[in-house]
């Protein structure tokens, strides 16, 4: 005969045994993600977009610190119900590459419609994955300086890094992240498919080989992950509903298969503005370099009913280039020399930063 007592004793194994099951079978259930509010000024209405600078201590509410974010994490995952999950993702834009510069100095009607086509102008190159600028390794730089001054605030470091297989954007994350906790032991970066930019057209969007990559960086890559780029096209272009859904599997890939509570996902601005829209925050254009904190939140459903999406989306047809304005004048672009002045480093390897500290962070 069982006791009530062995019952009873037996319930927390029991509980942990059913949670643990529950996360496995629920690997991919629909889910709905939303922004919990009231930590950082990007998340308010009241915030000016483009006067925000996430140099400002990352957007945090000024009556805030970062201890409080991370006990409020910890209290919202340990009491939460087992269908729901909190995680503290950081995302970031890539720095400055020489496919912004380029479109600054010609115009977005010229770059659209033609320029970004080409793989340069004759004396810069900005495609395929355009490297990142001068003023971007900067800013990147920048960034990094940045963290280490909010290391001694308590500041909760990323424990998981997931990248666009893109140089910009590598090359934005190691230099932002590298003297701080991508130490031997700590945390790999993982390239992942799903975050790159918006697919086809772009050249600056048709990323390099995963040979080229690794012998780069010597990073993970994402299971499946193809050496050649098999999903960009010179004459087509997802559109919004495509890269929305993108977007979505990859929080679903994230949440249901990193058990990780603070993420560092690094890309690019079209797919932010996706992954913005799947997690339900506000518009927020991302500015080169910036890095925003989100405190998002997943509510997976019980199969008893559908999670609710954040927002109604539409598939639609995949884009072709818009036809140039009739005033443009492409007979210009040969003789622009201005824009020389900018050319692309021989070699710029970001395998030269010097480690100057390692962080080890605290639990």
């Amino acid at each position: 005969m069982v006791s009530i007592q062995s019952v009873l004793l037996a319930l927390p194994a029991l509980a942990a045994t059913v949670a643990a099951h529950y996360k496995q079978v629920q690997g991919h259930a629909d889910a709905k993600y939303s922004v919990v509010t009231g930590f950082f000024k990007q998340d308010e209405d009241s915030t000016n977009v483009t006067t925000f600078s996430h140099m400002d201590n990352l957007g945090l509410l000024d009556n805030l610190t970062w201890t409080d974010i991370k006990n409020q994490l910890k209290e919202y995952n340990d009491n939460a119900p087992l269908n729901t999950t909190y995680k503290l993702i950081y995302y970031a834009r890539h720095a400055e590459g020489y496919h912004n510069a380029a479109e600054t100095y010609f115009g977005e009607d010229l770059w659209n419609c033609y320029l970004t086509t080409l793989y340069g102008n004759g004396t810069t190159e900005w495609g395929p994955d355009a490297y990142l600028t001068e003023k971007g390794i900067q800013s990147a730089v920048n960034n990094s300086k940045l963290i280490k001054s909010l290391i001694a605030e308590d500041f909760p470091l990323p424990k998981s890094f997931y990248v666009s297989p893109f140089t910009r954007c590598a090359d934005t994350l190691l230099l932002t992240w590298n003297d701080t906790v991508l130490a031997p032991g700590y945390a790999t970066p993982v390239f992942k498919e799903g975050i790159r930019e918006i697919i086809g057209i772009d050249t600056c969007d048709q990323r390099r080989d995963r040979a080229y990559l690794e012998a780069r960086y010597g990073w993970e890559f994402e299971a499946n992950f193809q050496n050649d780029d098999l999903l960009w096209q010179a004459d087509k272009r997802e559109d919004a509903g495509r890269l929305f859904w993108r977007a979505r599997q990859v929080l679903d890939d994230v949440f249901n298969s990193d058990e990780n509570d603070v993420i560092s996902i690094t890309a690019h601005s079209d797919i932010g503005a996706g992954f913005l829209r799947a997690v339900g925050h506000r518009v927020f254009p991302l500015s080169t370099g910036a890095i925003i904190p989100l405190f998002v939140k997943q509510e997976k459903s019980l199969n008893f009913y559908p999670a609710a999406l954040n927002s109604n989306i539409t598939i639609g047809e995949w884009e072709t280039v818009p036809a140039c304005p009739a005033t443009l004048s492409i007979s210009r672009i040969a003789s622009d020399i201005a824009f020389s002045t900018m050319s692309v480093p021989e070699k710029y390897s970001v395998m030269t930063v010097t480690t100057v500290s390692t962080v080890t962070p605290s639990a």
